[in-house]
């Protein structure tokens, strides 16, 4: 799934990372002369040195308090010309004063060390770390456009992708062989930005509220009476009513009744060319009725940019007003996705999206394309024939599955 994206991510961020690590000539320079250079020991981070003055207060207090713990001895071995008392304090002051002039001389000798390894240091960082300038940015942000652009990703999806890595990556520190995995992680960033629209809890919802009614939308062909099927076996416990809704297509509604007798579900039908909303409405009366907790309801595919059509849509969401509006999207309409969603949501309002054949889909710029257009969430991704091929759609599972 995506296999076309993952391998050419890969590709677009193995290229530039190259480029980006390989160093310049001066570094290389400094790399071999610092390699040659004897090891003056590990050099460990220096912390930031105290003021002279302070320092010396310092000391001096910590060493009068050891003479101050000499009082006795002082007091029975004291200068034959002095008393006690005094010789303490002479003894103190030629301490200070000495201490003083030796502690200085410490001083500065540290300080001269500093300076040396705080060269050394900085010699090092230089070719240990790479700061990522503009022109970096630049070779990794036309990498990734053209990458994502080839594999369907809509361009104002890719360019604000590639806006969220520039802010990420410029002017960044980057460890020597640590950049690949810095774009990697600057591109998942902004790639689950783009994915993660706010979510919510199905079962809860359906839960909540008898009986809990989604309305189905898509262009023809999507695979949306498929993937009403697959919810209904998987909402089974719900006792779900599908509304045959298509009445329009041939055989839609046979197809429909098919489903409901492999997985044992009520269809509610009228029939050909009746209007869908009444369809759906009687629907949702024989599910009040039954007590049944969830209504599944087909509609017409056609196209989103035939007016007429989209108006009949409207007004199945006026007559029913349903919980919910779930646009089925083809992710091997690649790019067309973008104007098909952003249509659907203007003409009736979308909540959600399931995205089909995802599982022979190998660009798998559609799924970005769709959540950002329309900022609503991807519920699942249909990937097989079988009831059981609905995978709940996890953000952070694709993007790391893309960037692996």
């Amino acid at each position: 799934m995506f296999g076309f994206l993952k391998k050419r991510l890969k590709e677009a961020i193995t290229k530039v990372s190259k480029k980006i690590e390989k160093k310049p000539a001066a570094e290389e320079k400094v790399e071999k002369k610092l390699e040659k250079k004897p090891k003056v020991g590990v050099v460990k981070p220096v912390k930031k040195e105290e003021k002279m003055e302070e320092r010396i207060d310092t000391e001096i207090e910590e060493r009068i308090e050891d003479l101050k713990e000499l009082r006795e001895e002082i007091h029975e071995e004291a200068l034959p010309t002095l008393e006690p008392e005094e010789a303490i304090r002479e003894e103190m002051e030629a301490f200070e004063e000495v201490k003083e002039q030796e502690l200085r001389k410490v001083i500065k000798k540290e300080e001269k060390e500093v300076k040396k390894k705080r060269g050394i240091v900085g010699l090092i960082k230089l070719v240990k770390e790479k700061k990522l300038t503009d022109s970096d940015v630049e070779k990794i942000l036309q990498e990734l456009q053209i990458a994502l652009l080839e594999n369907d990703v809509a361009l104002e999806v890719a360019e604000k992708i590639c806006d969220d890595v520039k802010k990420e990556l410029l002017g960044k520190n980057v460890k020597r062989g640590k950049v690949e995995f810095t774009i990697k992680n600057a591109l998942r960033k902004a790639m689950l930005d783009v994915l993660s629209q706010e979510r919510f809890d199905l079962d809860a919802m359906i839960m909540k509220k008898k009986p809990f009614t989604i309305v189905f939308f898509g262009f023809n062909g999507t695979g949306k009476t498929s993937t009403i099927a697959k919810l209904a076996s998987r909402y089974k416990k719900y006792s779900p009513v599908l509304a045959a809704g298509d009445t329009f297509r041939a055989a839609s509604i046979e197809q429909l009744e098919e489903h409901a007798k492999r997985i044992g579900v009520k269809v509610i039908k009228h029939d050909y060319k009746a209007d869908s909303a009444a369809v759906i409405y009687d629907a949702k009366r024989h599910a009040e009725s039954t007590g049944a907790g969830l209504v599944l309801a087909d509609t017409a595919g056609r196209s989103h940019s035939n007016a007429n059509l989209m108006d009949e849509l409207k007004k199945v969401v006026r007559v029913n007003k349903p919980d919910m509006k779930i646009l089925v999207l083809d992710s091997l309409a690649g790019n067309d996705i973008y104007d098909q969603s952003r249509l659907f949501n203007d003409a009736v309002g979308v909540d959600a999206i399931i995205l089909t054949k995802a599982d022979v889909y190998e660009k798998g710029g559609a799924a970005l394309s769709a959540a950002y257009t329309i900022k609503k969430p991807i519920l699942f991704i249909g990937t097989g024939q079988n009831y059981e091929d609905l995978k709940e759609f996890d953000p952070e599972e694709i993007v790391d599955g893309l960037l692996e």
